[in-house]
């Protein structure tokens, strides 16, 4: 069978990606053979190549155990293979997160898995990353079917231990399922995490796969919901229509994902799958058609959401029909619907940051750029004017135009001074911005935190060093800001300035919202509080646990705190680039056309020959241009998505499924 729609339009966006950072190499090598090249505008170009190369797209699977998240993505992106790559049988499979990728500087494929003994230190995973000799490593063999599925049922392996050490790991012990001849022992993960590095397409150009196996490991790794979900595009809640909204998978959306809907670059989705265990072929369609219409309302009206926004879906009848090359069985289990609704929304979304980050700042320079270029050819059609003219003007009319070519000239140079004058007057202001969010005080806030933590190992001991940090934090980035209105401030005026003596219309430069820092970390605090109010139950039982939630708030709070100030830095660094590229590519233009109107000034008799050359240039020049036009139109260029309503208005409509599906 085809490939899916998802993993095709996934592909397709990837080309349209490989396109944007092709059309950034022309457009570099087009500024060299015009030389119109800076340092400044190859360090932005240089940004943006890297940019769009570490550009990935990551969906996430969450869910409780036996909600299907694992077959669900074996029917999106493995059923090409003809089998369940990834375990998906009956019980709980994926034991652990997962993390499906493709890792580019080891060519075979493998798995690295993390003892779940590490959760007894308090050290994060982020921390473990870095660290490779404390993860297990098995080989995968592609090659190999068989022995590359039992590779990957590993991160399903359990182990037998204590219920004490389980609580101390930071499980919720009266959940977990017990040992039949040993009461006082139940079972748990072998691994704390895995990554799992696939050769795959679409894992080889960028796709990240994240499987998260309940609530359990949500709340145990804070890292996943404060750092590893909230970068994602796409975040998929796993519901059962045998179970419906459970206690857990309430719980799971209200502290992990609801809040995320709300970000621009997220699209957050609830899918009710396995509808085909409510599917009762002794009944008629109509009255299956409605049970499902309930299930979804119950689960919307759960969810607060609307019953539309409830994705129906059958993950195993979809790989089965994929499997079996079944058109119309795979219609039913309405996979492609989930399919198109995730294409088109992810797609959507990676566009618009694509666009927002990296093309828009390319088309401004783009188009600065190409303005210089109908420069030249304005002044070469004035000077093939003149030489087309009465021959006993030519002398006097190019002296004439050279005059008011070094006039311009030498009004350049003279800006170029004033700009750099300006560039020291903004550095000043912007250092003292800068000295608001300084590191030092950064590692002065966080060991105070620490000390406080450490001393008083307490529910109000620990808020209060909590609440300590966040109002450090937060009063610096306060005051950031209200500094950096004052800078951009004094940036108007130069940009005004420059302008009014141009003659010029305004000119869009860099602002720099240091607000959504604050916001950002306005939400990191109240996301955190439904963490803190169970601290009582964390501090008896699960002390490891609260060591890591806070060590892992705290990896948070500071990256918020030095992302504003690498942005301030940057925002310095190129919020003058506009004008500057304009009044040097205006002076790099005169300084050519005084050399040229000077050559031409000292032999006036060859005036044939001058506009031959001159028409020579003005060919190359259309040609040039014609290829800026070019550029500008394929960074234009939108990304490859059907234009379809996102949420569709009725319930999607599902057949009888076939008896032979059933296991």
């Amino acid at each position: 069978m085809d490939t899916s729609r998802l993993a095709r339009q996934v592909d397709a966006y990837i080309r349209w990606r490989k396109d944007i950072l092709q059309q950034l190499m022309r457009y570099r090598g087009w500024l060299v053979a015009n030389r119109l090249q800076s340092a400044e505008m190859d360090e932005r170009l240089k940004i943006a190549f890297e940019m769009l190369k570490e550009d990935r797209i990551i969906l996430a699977f969450v869910g409780e155990f036996s909600r299907g998240k694992t077959e669900l993505i074996n029917a999106l992106f493995f059923a090409h293979f003809g089998t369940r790559v990834l375990p998906s049988g009956g019980g709980r499979t994926t034991m652990c997160p997962t993390e499906l990728f493709f890792d580019p500087e080891n060519d075979k494929s493998y798995i690295r898995l993390l003892p779940i003994e590490t959760r007894l230190g308090s050290s994060g995973l982020s921390s473990f990353r870095k660290i490779p000799d404390n993860w297990v490593y098995v080989p995968i063999d592609q090659n190999n079917p068989e022995m590359m599925k039992k590779a990957f049922s590993e991160v399903a392996s359990v182990k037998r231990v204590n219920r004490e050490d389980a609580a101390a790991m930071g499980f919720q012990v009266n959940i977990l399922e017990p040992v039949e001849d040993d009461s006082d022992k139940v079972y748990i993960p072998a691994w704390r995490h895995a990554m799992i590095s696939f050769r795959h397409p679409l894992l080889e150009q960028g796709l990240t796969i994240i499987d998260t196996p309940g609530l359990n490991a949500l709340g145990c790794e804070p890292e996943l919901t404060f750092s590893l979900l909230p970068e994602a595009h796409a975040i998929l809640l796993l519901l059962s229509a045998s179970t419906g909204v459970s206690g857990t998978d309430l719980e799971i959306w209200n502290r992990h994902i609801r809040d995320l809907n709300l970000q621009e670059n997220t699209g957050v989705y609830a899918v009710l799958n396995k509808v085909d265990s409510i599917w009762d072929e002794l009944e008629a369609d109509a009255y299956n058609r409605q049970i499902i219409r309930e299930m979804q309302s119950q689960c919307a009206r759960l969810l607060s959401i609307a019953p539309d926004e409830i994705i129906t879906v059958s993950a195993k009848e979809g790989l089965l029909a994929q499997i079996d090359g079944n058109e119309e069985r795979l219609a039913q289990s309405n996979l492609p619907a989930l399919e198109k609704l995730l294409s088109n929304d992810v797609i959507r979304r990676k566009e618009l940051m694509v666009k927002n980050r990296v093309v828009k700042d390319i088309l401004t320079m783009l188009h600065g750029s190409r303005k210089m270029i109908l420069r030249r050819k304005e002044s070469l059609l004035e000077q093939q004017h003149i030489l087309q003219g009465d021959v006993q003007n030519h002398v006097s009319q190019l002296s004439s135009l050279s005059d008011q070519s070094k006039a311009e000239q030498a009004f350049y140079h003279k800006k170029l001074i004033l700009l750099k004058s300006s560039r020291k007057a903004i550095n000043r202001e912007g250092s003292a911005m800068l000295s608001h969010v300084d590191k030092e005080k950064l590692e002065q806030y966080r060991k105070t935190a620490g000390q406080a933590l450490s001393a008083s190992w307490t529910v109000v001991g620990m808020n209060n060093a909590m609440d300590s940090f966040f109002d450090s934090i937060r009063s610096d980035m306060v005051a950031f800001s209200e500094s950096k209105n004052g800078v951009q401030k004094l940036i108007a005026e130069v940009y005004a300035n420059y302008e009014s003596e141009q003659g010029l219309a305004p000119i869009d430069y860099p602002r720099f919202d240091s607000k959504t820092y604050i916001v950002k970390l306005d939400d990191l605090r109240n996301k955190s509080g439904s963490f803190r109010r169970n601290l009582k139950k964390m501090l008896t039982e699960q002390k490891s646990t609260s060591k890591r939630f806070f060590t892992t708030i705290a990896t948070e709070i500071s990256n918020i705190y030095l992302r504003l100030r690498i942005d301030g830095i940057t925002w310095l660094n190129d919020v003058l680039l506009p004008i500057f590229q304009n009044a040097q590519q205006q002076k790099k233009m005169l300084d050519e056309q005084v050399l040229k109107l000077r050559a031409i000034s000292s032999d006036g008799n060859d005036a044939k020959g001058k506009i031959d050359q001159i028409n020579q240039t003005l060919a190359d020049i259309n040609a040039q241009l014609k290829q800026a036009d070019d550029i500008l139109n394929m960074l234009r260029k939108p990304a490859p998505v059907d234009i379809v309503k996102l949420k569709p208005k009725k319930p999607p409509t599902l057949n009888a499924f076939d008896n032979k599906a059933r296991f």
